[in-house]
């Protein structure tokens, strides 16, 4: 056995991590202001209610266009999953600003998918087509066969038996 083939790297193959977008450059420093992202309002129970500032809904918004899941998005506004979760549920802004964030991040990664499939890439093109447009494979129509089935009139044995031939006539009759 010979030794294996030796893989080349391309010349423009990125060696470092992309740096930030201006929306993530955005979120950090509005993460790191120190501005009063979520307010607390006693509710009667156990712990207070938790509320979103305007400057919080943005944040949320721009978490999840980046691609944050609930767990860290909950983290840097400081509160846990379950918390952020009731808060989505009862505020109506909130659930746009999740929302907004996560149609935002399903048209990047469509553009960077239409993007890969205009250069060639065909495994984009095909799930393109299958996730935006609906197409299928492998699945046939769903096709019934028409089966009629005749019966003959109600006889007597031995008239059924000379329609099908079995018996011969006997003389005298038709």
């Amino acid at each position: 056995m010979g030794r294996p083939p030796k893989i080349e790297r391309s010349k423009n193959a990125k060696q470092e991590p992309d740096a930030p977008t201006p929306a993530q450059s955005a979120l950090a420093s509005l993460l790191a202001s120190g501005t009063e992202l979520v307010t607390r309002e006693e509710s009667g129970g156990p712990m207070p209610r938790a509320t979103l500032t305007p400057e919080g809904l943005r944040a949320l918004a721009a978490m999840a266009a980046e691609g944050q899941d609930q767990y860290s998005i909950a983290a840097a506004l400081g509160m846990n999953r379950s918390t952020l979760q009731a808060l989505i549920k009862r505020d109506e802004q909130a659930e746009e600003a999740m929302n907004l964030g996560k149609a935002l991040l399903a048209d990047e990664l469509s553009h960077l998918l239409l993007r890969a499939a205009r250069r060639g890439n065909i495994v984009a093109a095909i799930y393109l087509t299958k996730a935006r447009l609906g197409w299928v494979e492998g699945i046939a129509p769903e096709t019934r066969p028409n089966i009629v089935i005749n019966l003959p009139d109600a006889a007597t044995p031995e008239a059924y038996l000379k329609a099908i031939k079995v018996i011969e006539p006997s003389e005298g009759q038709p």
